[in-house]
């Protein structure tokens, strides 16, 4: 299955919503069945773990790993494989790029929104409370939540949390990303008053909450640039509990625990994950792993992790429906499941084979 996303649109409805996660969950369940045995390997120091015993466990197995440059080393790299089907760069915060890569690469001046794209540490830096001299600190360049984003959008995101905006105040084009109060729901409050988020869309929630996962999970302890040992308890933000376990504080984590089950992993970012382990040298247990996280944050911390007879966590996604995934000719549908005249459809997204595309 592949899932293709040159340019995409807010998705409105419900339905739209959950035909999509049926793909991600199809897709999930082949990934799982067939994560090759060296990754298996990889991941076997951990078996047995629960809970936190089980994040330190990753830990001693991510940790290590080749740190890289910013300049080159980090543009190098998503410009390598960050990379749309047609050649342009896969960003995640606007819904109207058409990067070029290096051509379009920021350049350090003010633009609007679709000129130029830049490096987003999805951890903003200031969060590592490490001195602005020190470049070399092994969470600057780290790949794993260093993505490509419009610059304009990121700069409407600072280094804000992410959260779920009630009232807008800032946003991207269509709506794609929001900056606004957070919704009460959430329960982050600054002075008795809803605090201000960053909301991506939710195409890309789930990759951001696994990158934010891995990220609690691999540096539990590190030296910085300067060689002095640091630990997760020297980061600060809103989101952030301030210890090594559980790291988050409790409304970042029912919130990243919610965006990683209704937004599973996809092939992006596996085919990511694996172009990253080739320049980094380790992986992010949570793509290799769904679900992996409530292993030890979530409802499962009293089960043993098992690196080579893994079960993927329910979704609470029932059954793929069969016609859509399953059919062996080109017949298109719709997000509704409908049938459509390949020939000549409207412009739009539709799923053939268990592949989303875009007309």
């Amino acid at each position: 299955m592949h899932i293709i996303l040159p340019r995409v649109p807010v998705f409105q409805n419900k339905m739209k919503r959950f035909l999509l996660s049926l793909v991600s969950t199809f897709y999930l369940l082949v990934i799982s069945a067939q994560l090759p045995a060296e990754v298996a390997a990889y991941y076997q120091p951990a078996d047995g773990k629960k809970g936190a015993e089980l994040k330190t466990a990753l830990f001693q197995i991510i940790s290590p790993h080749t740190v890289q440059s910013y300049t080159p080393g980090v543009w190098n790299a998503i410009n390598s494989y960050d990379i749309r089907e047609d050649g342009k760069i896969w960003e995640i915060y606007s819904a109207i790029s058409n990067f070029t890569p290096v051509v379009d690469q920021d350049k350090g001046q003010e633009c609007d929104e679709g000129v130029k794209y830049n490096r987003e540490h999805a951890l903003p830096k200031s969060w590592f409370n490490e001195d602005k001299s020190d470049k070399d600190y092994p969470m600057y360049t780290d790949l794993h939540h260093l993505f490509p984003t419009d610059r304009n959008v990121n700069e409407i995101r600072s280094n804000y949390p992410y959260g779920e905006v009630g009232e807008v105040s800032k946003q991207s084009k269509e709506g794609f990303s929001k900056l606004g109060t957070c919704v009460d729901s959430i329960g982050y409050t600054v002075a008795n008053r809803p605090g201000v988020v960053f909301e991506p869309n939710d195409l890309y929630k789930g990759d951001l909450a696994r990158a934010y996962f891995y990220m609690a999970t691999c540096y539990e302890a590190y030296k910085n640039g300067f060689g002095k040992d640091r630990s997760l308890k020297d980061w600060s933000s809103p989101m952030l509990s301030g210890n090594v376990y559980p790291f988050f504080t409790d409304w970042a984590l029912k919130m990243l625990l919610r965006w990683a089950a209704n937004d599973p992993v996809s092939e992006k970012e596996t085919n990511r994950n694996n172009a990253i382990f080739a320049i980094q040298k380790n992986r992010n247990p949570f793509v290799d792993y769904p679900g992996l996280e409530q292993y030890i944050w979530g409802n499962m911390t009293d089960v043993a992790f098992s690196s080579d007879n893994y079960q993927p966590v329910s979704t609470g996604i029932s059954s793929p429906h069969k016609h859509i995934f399953h059919d062996t000719d080109d017949t298109l549908y719709n997000l509704q499941g409908q049938r459509v005249n390949a020939k000549s459809p409207r412009k739009g997204i539709y799923i053939r084979k268990g592949r989303k595309v875009i007309k």
